[in-house]
């Protein structure tokens, strides 16, 4: 069996039967942890978390969450209501308690659907999403209301009432004993019963740990899609894998892109509007992940993995470019080498309207250490990291193989390669940094160099040389790959030729490769000899010992 790695309009909420308005100075029944309000369905807490305003659409695209006891949804999933609010898709669920599934819970899904949906502009079809016990109450509703279901999403959502919570503890919401309940399974049980979802080919997506054993694998998501499989609905059911996972809080869980991204597509396909973008059939993203903090300032990164592996995998850490002001983690071009068995880090570090140096090689360290202390929860390679990066990016992996790694390191910082492309080795000699004819000393203050630093190069040459590679290359520096345009107007060749034959005198592995043609990046960069030169490389220094 393979399992693939594939969220109100504003206005006065209307007094209807069963549904009660808070009065304008009543405090909330429910403390939400985004935007929106709180309010009464047959006594039952319920809420909706709002899109900003310019957001709203009509019909209104909608998740509809399970579990909302008291503290759900709860931090761990900020993050990912957040996504659906900025996509414009809101989030609405009502607290009915330790249901389970019952009828009872299905009567209040049911009065907050026909709330929302008669009342309020939401869209006939939401995308149900289950965390954990959720799953039970989104999928019981799910199946007898499949024509109301865009899609259903869950992250390790049970489906089998036996093995949680278990006949003793879900018959008293059932209303029966647990002998009547075992009895009355093929009636209550929503595994016994998901044969209707396949039937209906109703999309799901599941992040599920194969070490679950609050809510098995087996017995649970597993069964759900060998139903799928069995009904030749496979092409509708998409399932994350995390080895080695069980019911938890791993970050993975609640910052999986792909989970979001299928919510929000399906969110959107349930109000008839153009879908949001498909997730690869071949890549599993986890957004955002909180590597380090500056202060209060989150640092991040995106992880990027093969989909459809179970093995721990050499890391590539892609370091963007942006004259070290600029510049964000997102759009990572490097994400191609997971096809070839490689995960991929893209980070965020500090600007330089964030600090100073050196602050930009710092967060590189942390980011390594992170991937390092990490390493067994996302099944990477600890042993095997390199770092890629361009211009500004490039200067900074270059300084992450030259320079000494701080000697109080939990984890190292150190990587195994370096790609560098078109990134400044001397700031001493970069032209913006240097006065001439045509550049004045108010020039060279105004330099990227110099807002790096914090003052020019002239006024701080030591640190300086301290902030470039070409003065910090030694014998045990790791192999390095450099790349640059032939005709780059920014960065001079000379400074890697420079850095090139630096690495070569001190006995370190170096190939140099001029791109002809090319300029301070472009298309050049990514033609496939360019791919497969970058491919071969890391492949003898990451993977040559497997």
């Amino acid at each position: 069996m393979s399992f693939s790695c594939r969220c109100l309009l504003a206005g006065m909420l209307m007094l209807v039967t069963g549904v009660r308005a808070l009065a304008d100075d009543a405090q909330p029944v429910k403390s939400l942890i985004l935007p929106g309000e709180s309010f009464l369905i047959d006594e039952r807490p319920a809420f909706i978390m709002w899109p900003e305003e310019s957001k709203r659409q009509s019909p209104q695209p909608w998740v509809m969450y399970g579990p909302t006891l008291p503290a759900y949804p709860d931090v761990h999933e900020k993050w990912m209501h957040e996504q659906f609010l900025a996509a414009g898709v809101a989030v609405a669920g009502v607290d009915i308690g330790e249901a389970y599934g019952s009828p009872t819970s299905q009567e209040y899904f049911t009065k907050l659907y026909d709330h929302l949906t008669s009342q309020r502009g939401f869209a006939k079809k939401p995308c149900l999403l289950g965390r954990s016990r959720g799953g039970l109450w989104v999928s019981s509703w799910a199946i007898r209301n499949t024509d109301k279901v865009a899609g259903l999403a869950g992250i390790y959502p049970v489906f089998d009432l036996t093995t949680y919570p278990g006949l003793e503890r879900a018959a008293p919401a059932y209303g029966m004993t647990p002998k009547a309940l075992e009895a009355s399974l093929a009636e209550h049980n929503p595994i016994k019963q998901v044969d209707a979802l396949a039937n209906a080919k109703v999309p799901v997506f599941i992040i599920h740990g194969d070490e679950d054993k609050v809510v098995p694998l087996k017995e649970n998501t597993a069964t759900l899609f060998g139903a799928y499989q069995y009904l030749k609905a496979e092409d509708a059911i998409e399932v994350v894998i995390p080895k080695g996972q069980g019911h938890n809080f791993w970050p993975g869980f609640f910052h999986c892109q792909d989970l979001v991204d299928f919510t929000i597509r399906q969110a959107k396909i349930g109000a008839g509007l153009k879908p949001g973008k498909e997730t690869s059939s071949t890549t599993v993203t986890y957004r955002d992940l909180e590597y380090s903090r500056a202060g209060d300032l989150p640092l991040l990164l995106d992880l990027y993995r093969p989909r459809n592996s179970d093995e721990a995998l050499p890391v590539v850490v892609w370091v963007h470019g942006g004259g070290w002001k600029n510049g964000s983690k997102e759009r990572c071009p490097a994400t191609w080498l997971t096809e070839h068995g490689y995960a991929i880090a893209s980070i965020n570090y500090r600007l330089t309207d964030q600090g100073q140096w050196p602050a930009q090689i710092d967060d590189c360290r942390a980011a390594i250490r992170w991937l390092r202390q990490n390493a067994n929860e996302f099944k990477l390679d600890r042993d095997h990291i390199a770092a890629w990066g361009g211009s500004a990016g490039g200067h900074l992996v270059a300084l992450l193989g030259t320079l000494d790694a701080p000697s109080n390191e939990s984890d190292s910082s150190r990587v195994q390669a370096v790609c560098d492309w078109y990134g400044p080795t001397d700031l001493l000699t970069m032209p913006p940094n240097v006065l001439s004819d045509t550049r004045t000393l108010e020039d060279i203050a105004n330099s990227n160099g110099a807002k790096l630093l914090g003052a020019t190069v002239r006024d701080v040459p030591d640190l300086a040389k301290q902030a470039s590679a070409l003065y910090q290359v030694s014998s045990d520096d790791p192999p390095f790959l450099i790349m640059h345009g032939e005709k780059d107007p920014g960065v001079p060749l000379e400074q890697s030729e420079r850095l090139h034959q630096k690495l070569k005198e001190s006995g370190v592995e170096s190939t140099f490769h001029i791109v002809p043609g090319a300029g301070h990046g472009g298309k050049e960069f990514q033609t496939p000899e360019v791919r497969e030169m970058i491919r071969a490389y890391f492949d003898k220094h990451l993977k040559a010992s497997e």
